[in-house]
């Protein structure tokens, strides 16, 4: 990724205590992964680390918008994130093969330097809602949605078959 450098944090210098930092996501980031379902975004992430002797405390705050696919009609649609995650950093002697939890990372007290790019890809796409889909229906592509009516009219009009029918009468006694 061109520019990976913004989303190193170099934490050897830092006093213990409370940093902020603030990460802006726009296409740029989004095209430049070959894996990601978003292309075009305008997101913020604010990041709060907490270096403490032994690890760091990472909370992400997401917010902002991005372009992803309609659920409903597959045409692009701009939806709203907003979400907060924490990720903890604890350090290691030395070099570690220490499992990676979802949550927690364990780096080498050498390392100095953390790369959150993959985190603040992880999180934003973490923030996106369940459904995505336009805000309203008369958004989406109206052909596709013609279509969608024609195929659950077909459905709805098929007989059920016969052998479901003795189930109906079924009683269960709990």
């Amino acid at each position: 990724m061109a520019g990976k450098r913004k989303y190193i944090i170099s934490y050897s210098g830092l006093s213990i205590g409370k940093h902020e930092y603030e990460f802006n996501l726009n296409d740029k980031f989004f095209e430049e992964l070959d894996y990601s379902e978003i292309k075009k975004g305008d997101v913020r992430i604010d990041v709060r680390l907490n270096k403490q002797s032994s690890m760091l405390m990472l909370d992400f705050i997401v917010r902002g918008d991005v372009t992803v696919p309609c659920d409903r009609c597959g045409d692009d649609c701009k939806v709203k994130l907003k979400g907060e995650y924490q990720l903890t950093v604890k350090f290691a002697g030395g070099a570690t093969d220490a499992p990676m939890e979802d949550d927690l990372l364990t780096l080498s007290a050498n390392d100095g330097e953390l790369d959150i790019a993959h985190y603040l890809y992880e999180y934003t796409i973490l923030s996106l809602p369940a459904k995505r889909v336009h805000a309203k229906e008369s958004d989406c592509n109206q052909d596709v949605i013609k279509k969608l009516k024609e195929v659950e009219s077909s459905d709805a009009e098929h007989e059920t078959d016969p052998r479901w029918e003795l189930l109906k009468g079924l009683k269960f006694n709990n």
